[in-house]
């Protein structure tokens, strides 16, 4: 697992060897999958959440949206701007510690105010993942391999996303919604540990032609400008927002969804979040990263065509079902919808990383994970959540004999609430499509850009 130096022709590089490679990709993985566990645990519990403390849905849209991602978006500029300049793997292991106790607090709120603290507590640690990470993997694998070294990175999310739907649910259902977050979050301490003592900093531009280990870090202001002046950037940051906006708006009310529309127990209907998640955003993952890197051998554009052609056939395949109440079809067409989603994830981080350089990456990085977060993880969930109430609001109006108080869970109440999250997850379809457009663009773009140099 140490690393080697190379002989004469490598001086002042360090080369890793790939055992040590693919520990780093384990070890991210299983951080990144910890992460998202601790995201996914609110929306396995979201329901008991709900009933317990009498919240509505604009009020669980917060915990998981806005409340989370306000401040998780905005720190992630300054961590990756420590991350040009210091150890990355100690900002790992210390923002794993932060986001994993503070998960573990989550299980003693008593309000939905304290909860929300909490909450914005986890968002300032896992602010400290992703930039360093994606950095870490630019200095370890050449541009040809980034595709797929950051989408097996990513396959923490679907991992992460599974346990944290179904533990979750099982131990709300069992030991209650409080002991859920405990569990869940405990874990994150040890791999922290685990980070801290295993992993090594590499030199940075080791996987460039040309090191750049001593190079000056340029300003955030240089960096920004740098990126926004190409239309390559622009595009590809608009199509990952707006496909993260419909991502995270329907991913975080998936369990809440199968519980109400098909009034499942909370077992099951986390189970079901978890495994639908778990297929499509890991084959979603897996294949983007593996079409876009194998067909970016013949030309870079398919980095960016790959993704729209996920987007274009995702918005069909969520509109068939989202309008037909059937569980095994809902199943189905959300999974398949699903992975062609998150063909955008891994070829998209990967031009964003090619864009930049060895001493800018972390903090290109950052810009890009900036606005997706702000707009998609910050405003989805909220907008569903408050879209979720005005639509149950209206169809309540349609049955005056019904009258649902908030965490009401009788049946008709439920059917209620399911019907207004449904046309609310309905809303957000067209933005797949727009997405989609964006990624054409952003191939249009490379292409130029080839043609130019050429």
């Amino acid at each position: 697992m140490a690393s080697v130096p190379v002989g004469e022709a490598g001086a002042g590089k360090e080369e890793f060897s790939p055992l040590y490679r693919g520990w780093l990709l384990a070890v991210l993985l299983v951080v990144c999958g910890i992460n998202y566990a601790d995201r996914s645990v609110v929306g396995a519990v979201a329901e008991p959440l709900r009933r317990d403390l009498g919240l509505g849905d604009a009020q669980l849209g917060l915990l998981q949206g806005l409340g989370f991602a306000l401040l998780y978006s905005v720190l992630g500029i300054p961590f990756a701007r420590l991350a040009e300049r210091r150890n990355r793997i100690r900002i790992i292991a210390a923002a794993t510690a932060l986001w994993s106790a503070m998960t573990v607090l989550c299980g003693a709120a008593a309000s939905f105010a304290q909860l929300l603290l909490v909450r914005v507590g986890v968002g300032v640690g896992e602010a400290g993942f992703m930039a360093p990470a994606s950095s870490l993997i630019g200095d370890h694998f050449p541009r040809g391999k980034r595709a797929m070294a950051t989408s097996i990175m990513m396959l923490g999310v679907p991992t992460g996303a599974l346990v944290g739907a179904v533990a979750g649910g099982i131990i709300a259902q069992s030991l209650g919604w409080r002991w859920a977050f405990v569990i869940m979050g405990a874990p994150g301490l040890l791999v922290a540990l685990v980070v801290l003592l295993t992993l090594r900093e590499p030199p940075r531009g080791r996987a460039e032609a040309v090191a750049e280990a001593d190079a000056d870090v340029p300003p955030l202001s240089q960096v920004a400008r740098s990126v926004f002046a190409d239309p390559v950037f622009r595009h590809v940051l608009a199509g990952g927002t707006l496909a993260g906006f419909g991502l995270h708006g329907l991913g975080q009310f998936l369990g809440v969804y199968f519980a109400r529309v098909h009034q499942l127990p909370l077992a099951q209907a986390g189970s079901l979040f978890g495994m639908v998640t778990f297929v499509s955003v890991g084959g979603g993952l897996l294949v983007g990263g593996t079409l876009a890197d194998r067909l970016g051998r013949r030309s870079l554009v398919w980095y960016a065509l790959i993704p729209a052609i996920g987007q274009f056939l995702a918005a069909p395949l969520y509109l068939l079902a989202l309008t037909r109440i059937d569980l095994s079809f809902n199943i189905l067409m959300l999974g398949l919808a699903g992975i062609c989603l998150l063909f955008h994830y891994g070829p998209g981080l990967a031009i964003v990383q090619n864009l930049a350089s060895a001493r800018s990456r972390a903090s290109t990085i950052a810009i890009y994970s900036l606005v997706v977060n702000a707009v998609a993880l910050a405003l989805a969930p909220t907008l569903v959540g408050v879209l979720s109430d005005i639509f149950a609001a209206q169809e309540q109006l349609r049955h005056p004999g019904i009258a649902c108080a908030a965490g009401d869970a009788s049946a008709p109440c439920l059917a209620i609430a399911g019907t207004g999250l449904r046309h609310a997850l309905l809303a957000t379809v067209p933005l797949y499509v727009w997405a989609g457009a964006h990624y054409l663009l952003a191939a249009r773009a490379m292409k130029r850009g080839s043609e130019a140099r050429a």
